[in-house]
């Protein structure tokens, strides 16, 4: 009896032993990154190419944290019911580009913004672009794109980091 209470103690001793040894050397999981849901809602009416105002808006925001060096991860989404809520979520109403002027391209969309702490209303946010003479439509639908993703971001910015964006080396 004797010696199976010592086995059976040696045995917890050593279960014990690797256990913790095992969570000491193992390595802290990295946080995962903070995402933030850009939802675009779009009209479904109207001609559409074979890139949608949608997938612009996707790659102007990815861009545009790239560039400012946001600690965020840009997750877009098209509009629908039934999808799960998100923690931070940038909502976007496309109203469209119009053209006020022959010269003057003017992108339109009224923008929301919440997250646990805040919710805002940015109302109408519009970029205007001027485009060359000759120059190629989708450079300028590009261009119109990347100048309204800045323009919210500017909204954005001082709401998702309150202390300001520090550089990654």
């Amino acid at each position: 009896m004797k010696a199976y209470f010592a086995l059976s103690s040696l045995l917890c001793l050593f279960v014990l032993a690797a256990g913790s040894g095992r969570a000491e050397t193992a390595p802290a999981s990295p946080a995962a990154p903070q995402e933030l849901a850009v939802v675009v809602v779009d009209s479904l009416g109207g001609a559409h190419g074979a890139i949608t105002a949608f997938d612009r808006l996707d790659i102007a925001f990815t861009n545009v944290a790239k560039q400012r060096k946001w600690p965020i991860k840009i997750v877009a989404e098209r509009f629908a019911a039934n999808t799960p809520s998100h923690t931070t979520e940038l909502r976007i109403f496309y109203k469209g580009i119009r053209a006020d002027t022959p010269d003057e391209m003017v992108f339109r969309a009224w923008v929301t913004f919440a997250d646990p702490s805040v919710k805002k209303d940015f109302g109408i946010i519009a970029f205007h672009y001027y485009p060359r003479p000759g120059e190629q439509q989708d450079d300028v639908l590009d261009k119109i794109f990347l100048g309204a993703a800045n323009a919210i971001a500017d909204n954005i910015e001082p709401i998702l980091f309150p202390e300001g964006v520090a550089s990654k080396p």
